[in-house]
């Protein structure tokens, strides 16, 4: 045997100790799986955690913006993200000019994965009181194209 071949069977020895032993062990401490859900950007498919904020604007590191809001108010919650995105004058000059300055996603189905998550978090996700329970949530996405 020569000396590297003496190390290298002792590393697989060990290794099939720690084997053994782990497998003789009656109760093996149970790994509980986390499930995570995540909203995905869809300009830049980057992931983002649920947002539980339904007031607040989020950034994504592509420059895209997003908020949840009541399907009744979808045109409101895109000036405030066209608020965020450009300053007053940019946004004077964009609401001027009949040309596209900006990119919006909207996924209507957003209630779907609160609820999909509620079901799946340990502690819960819960709405903001001031919002109706029964209101139909949107996931808007705005994004500047220049």
């Amino acid at each position: 045997m020569t000396k590297t071949e003496r190390p290298m069977m002792k590393i697989n020895e060990m290794m099939m100790k720690d084997l053994l032993r782990s497998a003789s062990f009656k109760h093996r401490p149970e790994k509980r799986l986390v499930q995570t859900h995540i909203i995905v950007c869809p300009f830049c498919e980057n992931g983002h955690p649920v947002p539980t904020d339904f007031d607040s604007i989020h950034r994504c590191n592509c420059g895209a913006c997003y908020k949840v809001c009541g399907n009744h108010s979808l045109e409101n919650s895109v000036g405030d993200i066209a608020d965020e995105l450009w300053s007053a004058e940019e946004l004077d000059f964009v609401r001027s000019i009949p040309v596209d300055f900006c990119n919006i996603v909207i996924e209507k189905d957003f209630d779907r994965l609160l609820d999909l998550k509620h079901t799946s978090d340990f502690n819960g996700i819960e709405r903001f009181c001031k919002y109706d329970v029964n209101l139909h949530l949107s996931l808007v996405w705005v994004k500047r194209l220049f």
